[in-house]
């Protein structure tokens, strides 16, 4: 009598691991990976888009410093600027540049902040040092002068 119970356990016991492995592979089979690529047209429109959002938060007068210190990290880190071509920074690099001249010049951004974009900037994009200080000077000029001339 307990050998019949045994074989119906060991029976069970396969039964149960065998409709386990099943429900595994059917839920394998039911996972598609899709991968995505990217060309770098569209990564570089991509780059566009969030640059320009980080431009709409520093060009808001209502941007706390918190928010400026977010937006600078996120251009150093997702946002590089386009590499020179034959040492000449490109057009689309105005925009790049532009978010320098905005952060600089906020109403809310002190020494200490202009100081970090500085640093997080040129570490994340070291063939535009000068131009990096040119628009920077130029924003904290801005900055000093009320009506912004």
């Amino acid at each position: 009598m307990q050998e019949n119970y045994l074989i119906v356990a060991i029976v069970a016991v396969i039964a149960i691991v065998l409709i386990s492995l099943f429900i595994v592979v059917a839920n394998l089979q039911k996972t598609v990976v899709v991968e995505v690529s990217h060309t770098p047209e569209q990564e570089e429109k991509e780059r566009k888009i969030a640059i320009e959002a980080l431009i709409d938060i520093a060009a808001k007068r209502t941007t706390t410093r918190n928010d400026l210190t977010n937006a600078i990290l996120k251009a150093a880190k997702e946002c590089p600027f386009p590499a020179k071509e034959k040492g000449v920074a490109p057009k689309v690099s105005k925009i790049y540049l532009n978010f320098v001249l905005l952060v600089a010049s906020h109403r809310n951004a002190d020494a200490k902040l202009i100081a970090f974009m500085d640093e997080e900037l040129k570490k994340a994009n070291p063939e535009y040092k000068r131009e990096i200080d040119l628009y920077e000077n130029e924003g904290i000029r801005r900055n000093g002068d009320p009506r912004g001339t």
